[in-house]
């Protein structure tokens, strides 16, 4: 679980208690937000060995590519790219922006940031796709994944995350768009994260893998 980002009023302080109080001042009969019903099926777990706990792994489509091992974490306030993926996307660090804080895990050891950079990101396919400029905080640190989706980005997507069926759905105008991966990428994502801890040559075991769209 990552701490910091653009989430709870972005950056300053006066902006993060003003986004505290707004929960204090909720009065009844306000309007909740208008979406429709997401629901899985027996259908959504087909191939997936039941009583697993692996994480949720997907596919989105950033620069026009298909970035494969992006970690669905929904108790994380940071959309994250790690620095592997942003050099074999092409990009290259004057591209990004002063990012001032430090990002925060489980415990109190702070993470520097190289910066972070505005790019737009693709979700789903043809009809039931959606696109949103994401914010995303770049980091040089050791990781199995290509990148990391928060709850910012999800909430904007409107998207439910069922871990059960190692999938996620979010509605688009041509109704309810479903995101799926295979079990055996979670695993192995999730057994590498493990033998990264205390790795000093954790940067080479990340696995790129790119496929233009």
């Amino acid at each position: 679980m990552m701490n910091g980002g653009f989430a709870g009023g972005r950056m300053s302080k006066s902006s993060r208690k003003g986004h505290l109080k707004e929960v204090f001042q909720v009065r009844q009969g306000d309007r909740s937000p208008d979406l429709p019903t997401i629901s899985f099926t027996k259908e959504d777990a087909q191939g997936i060995i039941p009583g697993h706990d692996d994480p949720v792994v997907i596919t989105m489509i950033l620069k026009n590519v298909n970035l494969h091992l992006t970690l669905v974490d929904q108790g994380s306030s940071v959309d994250i790219l790690f620095k592997p993926a942003f050099d074999k996307l092409g990009l290259e660090e004057n591209d990004l922006r002063v990012y001032p804080d430090s990002l925060f895990g489980l415990g109190d050891i702070p993470i520097g940031p190289l910066g972070y950079i505005s790019l737009y990101t693709t979700f789903g396919k043809g009809a039931r796709s959606t696109t949103l400029s994401i914010d995303f905080i770049v980091v040089n640190e050791n990781s199995a994944y290509n990148a990391l989706i928060g709850r910012k980005t999800l909430n904007r997507l409107a998207a439910v995350v069922s871990t059960p069926h190692l999938c996620m759905k979010f509605p688009t105008t041509e109704g309810v768009s479903t995101i799926k991966r295979y079990q055996r990428l979670s695993r192995k994502c999730f057994n590498e994260s493990l033998s990264l801890k205390g790795s000093s040559k954790g940067k080479e075991v990340n696995t790129i893998k790119l496929g233009r769209v």
